[in-house]
This record gives structure tokens, C-alpha cells and sequence, in this order.
């Protein structure tokens, strides 16, 4: 395996003058690592560092083909740039250079990590400092630790610190992985004890009980997961929003004001200091965007509706990538008469903005030009509005067997919508912060963990709370479930309806079992191509070629 030269006289650091701060490049030029490393700036800057990785993920193109291709809930849209990774054909191996991007920038991450758990206990900072530093930094590597293990198994496992090229690697079984990240998350929530407020991004007490309840989940120790997410939602202020609309306005995409964000990447108005690695690709493709910073999930999502009448670019309906677009499933998973979330996720209707009108003879600037609907539409209605503006309903949009007719044309998955924050059309970074953990999270949490420790009527209990907080006025009780509702399809099905385009369903049919049946049942792009061995993603052939004991440390099965 194939390590990367850790430059440690160039850091990312994080301001601190704010609640809003950011990271920003430092270089200390002339110094040696442990001459910087003992002053207070060059340890902070080490511990910035640490952060910084998140950016390639959280927010980003490469990360949401990851996590929301080949899944049930999203195919791939008509310029999409990870075609292999949607449709799991032979050309998705271990040559992808997106897995090497990440696999090179995870393992960095850690190496960061591990640099300063192991030099902060000598640096200058106060104890007070010091003790939270170590927390977030043992946060941090159980973080990156969790997107290695689960992308690639069990692969090299670390706690040292490197600098230059490491050729020589070993195989660690999964249950060492989880046992590092539950031991981190354990010093992480000890030694961050009292620190439950937002600074900047960092890492919180809660932020860590929160995350070790997910690697509970994960790890299959049940009645502890469920025990720590009820921790979370109790013992501190994070509120369910009761307008799940209201909780993805870019008014309230910071997240230190946020009431149901428990930890976040953020982002800022200011492209300078949302600039990212100009090396940084991850793709096939050279397009400048994706060397840039800022949030760009508000992209990825979004069809051609400036292809159609009345409809021109403009900054309020974002730019039309078409990347990803819903699959029927994804669509029909709501009740969309009782359930606010539909509306709170899903984009149906454009508004003409100034385009060429064509043949609707009706049609008013500022009235309606497009409406895609999620429900058949009576074939009277399609009549009525025949001259006034394009009405196209699921059975239009779909084939009879799942496919897009014509997949630059969906609904939009529209939670990650920039509306206001960008300068121009063709700005593509947004200012808007990458929710990792929401409060919502804990409630599934503790509902499938109760459900899968015996515990129904909790599980129960829990996920009629969160239902009826997202109930539409008026039809909380008809949100309600009983146990005979309740099993693990349901489970996924409702975290589909809370968490959906938010990086995590992959993980998710992974940890279930339920990915290859899924991907079968409701993904046509993937469905004839998934293979029994696609739980995990190849080892990059890049790390395999340079490896020394070849022997030891083998291509994922399955995998060429």
C-alpha cells in the first residue's frame, strides 16, 4: 500500500475569530516539524489539518456517487460522471480514479490524526486545551477510520504516525477497525465532557456520542446504540424542525443555528476560503468546479429544466447537471397527502422565467412552466392546462420497467437547493453547510435498535415521535405506526424519507444486508451487473502495484 508523503510544514488551519470559521492555508516556512509543532500555532494548525479531509467528502460530487448510486433511491442522470459507479459494470475496478482519490486522502486524514495524538500530550497548550483537542482528533480518526473500513473491509489499520512512503501492508480484521473507533469515540466523549456548543465546526461531546451510536448500530450492539441516541436527543437542545421545509432553507443551512444538526462541515460565502486542494479531482474529468471548494450538492440533483418552454438558467433553480435523478421507488415511498417530507425533499414545479414559450400560447411569465408529478394525472387536468404549461406525471417520466424515458427530465431531490447564496448562475460552490449527524438520526437509531434488541415498544415509540413531528397539520395520528408496521424494509424505507440524498444510503443497505436486493428489486441501471462481492469497493490497483509483501495484503475477492 502505497502511503502518501505527509508535508508537515504546510497545514490547514481554522480560524477561531468566529462561530463561522473556516480553514485557511499556513506555511511556516523554514521551521522543522518539531520546532513548529512546539509552539501553540503550529499545534493548533496540526489539529486543523485533521479537519480539513472532511471537505472531500461531506458536500462533494465524488462522495454522493459513492453513497447514492447503485442504491435504490437514485440512477444516474443524463451527464452523470461516474456512469461505472451507477451502473456497477466492469469498468467500476480497481483502476476507478475516484476510489484512488479516496483512499489516498482517507489514509492522509489519518496520518494527520495519529501525528497529533501523538504530539499533542507534549505540546504547550493548557491542559484544558489540550484534553479537547485530543478528543476531536480521536473523533476525527474513528471518522475516517468508519469510511475506510466500510468502503474496503478490512484493510491497513494504523495508530502511528508516518512521514514519506510506506511500502509494506496488513490486513486488519474488521472487528479491530470497530473496536479502534468505539475505544476513540470513548476518549472523544471523555475528554470533551461539558463541550456540547458549536465553535467553528468542531467536533462536540454530543457530536461523538452521536456518532458512536451509529458505530454501535453498525457494530451490532443494539440496546447500547439505542441507549446513547436517546442520550443525545434528551440531554441536550437539538429540536426536531416541524416544518421539514423550513430545516433545508439556506437560511438555516449554518450549522451552529440549525436546531437538528449535531455535527456539520462548514462552508463559506466566501469562495477564497472555501477553495479547496487545486489537485484535488476524483474524476475522469478535468472541469475546474471540482478542484474548487464550497458546497456542490445543490448541482448534482438538479434536471434540464431550462431545456423546456419558459424556462432559461437562472440562480434561483440552480444550475441542471443532472448527476443523479430519483428512481420511482425513491418517489413512491411517500404518502405525500400526510407526510410534509415530500414537499420538504422533492422540487415538481418550475415557474417561467423569461424562456422561448413554444407552443403554450397561455403561458405567463411567473405562472407555471414546468410540473412533473410524483402521481398519475387525470388525462382532463392534462387537457385543461394543455396551452398553459407542460404537465407530465410518473407514468411519463418513467418506463413501464423503472428506467428514465429520457433522464436529463426528473424530479428534483431538491433539499440541497443554493438559492439565494451564489453571486451568479454559473457560480458553482455554495456557502451551505454539510449536514453529517442530524438529530432525526437518533430517532431512527434508537428505533431500529430497539427493534432489533426486543424492544418494540420503544422502537415503536421513537418513530412515532419522529413521524409526527414530520406529519402535515392535521394528520399526525394518521403518521402513527404499531408494531405489526414495523420491520427492517420499514425502517429503511422511512430513513429514505428522513435521510435520502444525504450520504448515507449506502451505508445503510450495507450495514442491513438488504444492498444487493435492493439494487435487484428497484435500480435498473445496476441491477443485471451487481455482484455478491460489491459490499465492498476494490483496493485501488495504485496502492497494490507498490506494495513490497504482495502476499500479505491482497485485492479485495472478487475484484480485478
Amino acid at each position: 500500500m502505497k502511503k502518501i508523503s505527509v508535508f508537515l510544514f504546510i497545514f490547514l488551519a481554522l480560524g477561531l475569530n468566529s462561530c463561522k470559521d473556516y480553514l485557511e492555508e499556513v506555511n511556516p516556512s523554514g521551521l522543522t516539524a518539531d520546532s513548529f509543532y512546539a509552539t501553540e500555532t503550529g499545534m493548533e494548525a496540526l489539529v486543523n489539518s485533521c479537519y480539513m479531509p472532511m471537505r472531500y467528502w461531506w458536500g462533494k460530487e465524488g462522495a454522493g456517487s459513492l453513497t447514492e448510486l447503485a442504491t435504490d433511491l437514485f440512477l444516474k442522470g443524463g451527464d452523470c460522471h461516474h456512469p461505472e459507479v451507477a451502473d456497477q459494470n466492469a469498468s467500476f475496478n480497481s483502476q476507478n480514479p475516484l476510489l484512488d482519490v479516496y483512499w489516498s486522502r482517507f489514509y492522509a486524514a489519518v496520518n494527520y490524526c495519529n501525528t497529533a495524538i501523538v504530539r499533542l500530550p507534549e505540546s504547550p497548550l493548557s491542559a484544558d486545551l489540550q484534553k479537547r483537542r485530543l478528543g476531536e482528533v480521536h473523533f476525527l480518526r474513528a471518522l475516517y477510520y468508519w469510511l475506510i473500513v466500510e468502503t474496503w473491509g478490512g484493510v491497513h489499520l494504523t495508530t502511528e504516525p508516518t512521514v514519506g512512503v510506506v511500502t509494506t501492508a496488513f490486513r486488519a480484521p474488521v472487528a479491530d477497525f470497530y473496536a479502534l473507533i468505539l475505544s476513540d469515540l470513548d476518549i472523544a466523549i471523555a475528554n470533551l465532557d461539558g463541550q456540547v456548543n458549536h465553535d467553528g465546526g468542531r467536533v462536540t461531546k454530543p457530536a461523538a456520542e452521536a456518532f458512536k451510536a451509529r458505530m454501535l448500530l453498525t457494530n451490532g450492539q443494539y440496546a447500547e446504540a439505542a441507549t446513547l441516541a436517546k442520550k443525545v436527543i434528551t440531554d441536550y437542545n437539538f429540536k426536531l424542525y416541524t416544518d421539514y421545509k423550513a430545516l433545508w432553507d439556506i437560511n438555516n443551512s449554518e450549522g451552529a443555528t440549525n436546531s437538528e444538526v449535531v455535527f456539520y462541515v462548514n462552508y463559506s460565502a466566501n469562495n477564497q476560503i472555501n477553495t479547496a486542494d487545486e489537485n484535488f479531482d476524483g474524476n475522469t474529468y478535468a472541469n475546474a468546479f471540482r478542484k474548487e471548494g464550497g458546497n456542490q450538492l445543490h448541482l448534482m440533483f438538479t434536471p434540464r429544466y431550462d431545456f423546456h418552454a419558459g424556462m432559461k438558467l437562472d440562480i434561483i433553480n440552480s444550475i441542471g447537471f443532472q448527476r443523479y435523478c430519483t428512481t420511482r421507488r425513491y418517489l413512491e415511498l411517500f404518502n405525500s397527502d400526510i407526510d410534509q417530507r415530500y414537499e420538504g425533499t422533492f422540487k415538481e414545479v418550475w415557474f417561467a422565467n423569461g424562456g422561448n414559450i413554444g407552443t403554450y400560447v397561455d403561458m405567463v411569465q411567473g405562472d407555471t412552466a414546468v410540473f412533473w408529478h410524483h402521481k398519475p394525472l387525470s388525462p382532463e387536468f392534462k387537457a385543461r392546462v394543455a396551452t398553459k404549461y407542460e404537465a407530465k406525471d410518473i407514468n411519463d417520466l418513467f418506463n413501464a420497467d423503472g428506467s428514465y424515458k429520457d433522464n436529463r427530465n426528473f424530479i428534483e431531490m431538491h433539499k440541497h437547493n443554493s438559492t439565494t447564496d451564489r453571486a451568479a448562475i454559473f457560480e458553482f460552490r455554495s456557502k451551505r453547510d454539510a449536514f453529517v449527524i442530524r438529530i432525526a438520526e437518533m430517532y431512527l437509531i434508537v428505533a431500529e435498535a430497539s427493534m432489533l434488541s426486543n424492544n418494540t415498544g420503544q422502537a415503536v415509540e421513537y418513530m412515532n415521535l419522529l413521524r409526527t413531528a414530520r406529519a402535515k397539520p392535521g394528520h399526525e395520528a394518521d403518521m402513527q405506526i404499531t408494531a405489526a408496521d414495523l420491520d427492517i424494509d420499514f425502517i429503511l424505507e422511512e430513513r429514505a424519507r428522513e435521510l435520502g440524498g444525504e450520504l448515507h444510503r449506502w451505508f445503510d443497505l450495507k450495514r442491513t444486508n438488504k444492498l444487493l436486493e435492493y439494487v435487484r428489486q428497484y435500480n435498473t441501471d445496476a441491477k443485471n451487473n451487481i455482484q455478491d462481492y460489491h459490499v465492498l469497493r476494490p483496493i485501488p490497483q495504485t496502492q497494490l502495484d507498490v506494495i513490497t509483501n504482495p502476499g500479505d495484503f491482497q485485492q479485495n475477492p472478487g475484484w480485478q
